[in-house]
């Protein structure tokens, strides 16, 4: 789901190659059409920060991000994902290890951490409808769902984040959690029919039906994906699934955040 052409990155040893953020990395953030590429010379100054051995080196070159004007919004989502799928293609041509990928995604969801609670600190406390994002249990890497994440909240959801819970883990937290929407990510073609069961426990434990939505590289070349996941929608674009879903409110006002 906000699940863009992307490059492939590893997902563990001896896995398929897949993303960064199990390749949903690219269709999570890049989907919305860019009026400005990113800069070049930044993504490089990104990307070194991630990958140094220096403490507080990503926190410096956010910082540098920062100075060049360039809005929090867009380091979260076209600076961060760009850099996520230059490092994979560097993997894939030998370029770069195995452990510096790994790093660099954990460096890359530090950032994103930290920008989300900047962008978000100044918001009131409302009545927002809530979206559970899950990432199912043998997806490795979490960064496209953190960049979702973000996205949605960004855009006045509330967010719970469920990382490589098994089904009925994740059937317990729709008991509890009064949900509004729940979004999927499928890193692995093979997890497909995997979240046809994850779905139905959810389904069943919810009170009331929720549109439930699945995106990701598992999904994105799939036409029998719905049929096979059992899912109501399948998407890559996080205002698509907001519409989707119906919700559609107001938008967190970045203006204030965004001068800090």
């Amino acid at each position: 789901m906000s699940y863009a052409a992307e490059s492939q990155i590893p997902e563990a040893p001896n896995r398929p190659v897949q993303s960064l953020a199990s390749r949903a990395l690219s269709v999570l953030a890049g989907r919305r059409a860019c009026t400005v590429a990113p800069l070049v010379h930044l993504l490089d100054m990104l990307e070194a920060g991630a990958l140094s051995r220096e403490p507080g080196a990503p926190g410096r070159a956010l910082d540098r991000l920062r100075r060049a004007h360039v809005p929090l919004q867009d380091v979260a989502e076209r600076y961060v994902p760009e850099v996520a799928r230059r490092m994979g293609a560097k993997w894939c041509d030998d370029r770069m290890s195995f452990a510096e990928v790994s790093i660099g995604a954990a460096r890359l969801q530090s950032l994103l951490r930290d920008i989300d609670r900047t962008l978000t600190e100044t918001e009131g406390h409302r009545d927002r409808p809530v979206a559970g994002v899950l990432v199912v249990a043998d997806a490795h890497h979490t960064l496209g769902a953190m960049v979702l994440t973000g996205q949605l909240r960004r855009r006045g959801v509330s967010v719970r984040l469920s990382l490589g819970q098994a089904p009925a883990e994740v059937a317990a937290l729709a008991r509890t959690i009064r949900f509004d929407a729940v979004m999927v990510s499928a890193s692995h073609t093979e997890s497909l029919v995997f979240l046809n069961d994850m779905i139905d426990k959810i389904r069943k434990a919810m009170p009331s039906p929720v549109p439930v939505v699945v995106g990701g590289c598992a999904v994105s070349d799939s036409s029998g994906a719905k049929t096979t996941t059992g899912a109501d929608h399948i998407c890559n674009d996080p205002d698509q699934a907001l519409r989707l879903c119906g919700l559609t409110g107001p938008t967190t006002d970045l203006s204030s955040a965004e001068r800090h």
